[in-house]
């Protein structure tokens, strides 16, 4: 098999532990099924197929992990595997694909539901951190308690449980970056076109987490062992994803920013009238 740049970091001896990729497996399809239920419900109330073709492109998005999981330098153990997909000269295991199904939607049907009524500053970053949080925990809970189902390797910066703490926050950008997406296409693309969500999901993903992965890979693939080197791409990633963050809470904040332009050509315009 064939890995990026032949990393010789990538552990391939690693043996995936059967009982935690059982209960991963488990928790996962316990996910995706309440996503699935979730997506049909809101469907039906909807009177649509968004979230439909939603949940289509995210199962579809799973082609990008591998390229991902090279960026970032996380490896899946293949030893014992119970193999999704191989692509890309790397096996993703079937727990990874079917968490999919929920993680990837989730931003989506969250932004879909609470930009009606808009969302103070205080709820969307509540709501980013705790969801980061759970990221954070959730790598934790496995690679510390559950064994090698996957691997950090190389240097890597600012590790805790062996998990680099900051990796996870270009995790919560493409969460975020679909979200906005598919909110965008659901509010102005007709429903006759809605079906283009599918191949927008696994763009959306490709570009949010390939753009904020961006410095943390430089710095990986720097042929390095500084871990300030390291720790600097790191803090570089985690700023671009703070940078989508607070773009995102300022399209859907509430109250709405006023538009000062377009304000003050409608004044403009009224003093003209007047005049006339």
């Amino acid at each position: 098999m064939k890995y990026a740049l032949n990393d010789p970091t990538v552990p391939l001896t690693a043996v995936m532990p059967h009982t935690t990729q059982i209960v991963l497996l488990v928790t996962m399809i316990l996910g995706a099924l309440a996503s699935i239920g979730y997506a049909v419900s809101e469907s039906r109330r909807r009177g649509d197929a968004a979230l439909i073709f939603l949940l289509i492109g995210s199962g579809i998005s799973i082609f990008y992990e591998p390229v991902g999981d090279a960026l970032v330098k996380v490896y899946y153990s293949e030893h014992g595997q119970i193999q999704w997909i191989h692509a890309f000269g790397r096996s993703i295991p079937a727990f990874i694909g079917i968490l999919y199904f929920w993680y990837l939607p989730i931003g989506a049907y969250v932004l879909l539901r609470w930009s009606r009524d808009g969302i103070t500053a205080r709820r969307w970053w509540i709501t980013w951190t705790g969801f980061l949080a759970f990221a954070v925990a959730f790598e934790m809970a496995v690679t510390s308690i559950g064994g090698p189902a996957w691997t950090y390797h190389g240097p890597q910066a600012f590790k805790v449980f062996d998990v680099p703490v900051l990796t996870p926050t270009t995790y919560v950008s493409f969460v975020l970056g679909i979200g906005m997406g598919v909110w965008a296409l659901v509010r102005w693309l007709p429903r006759r076109q809605q079906w283009l969500i599918v191949p927008a999901v696994p763009m959306l993903m490709t570009a949010s987490h390939a753009a904020t992965s961006m410095p943390l890979g430089i710095a990986l693939y720097s042929n390095t062992t500084n871990t300030s080197l390291i720790a600097i791409g790191a803090l570089g990633s985690a700023g671009l994803a703070l940078t989508l963050a607070y773009f995102g809470s300022q399209i859907f904040r509430r109250p709405w920013p006023e538009n000062v332009q377009a304000t003050t050509s409608a004044a403009a315009l009224e003093r003209s009238l007047v005049r006339s």
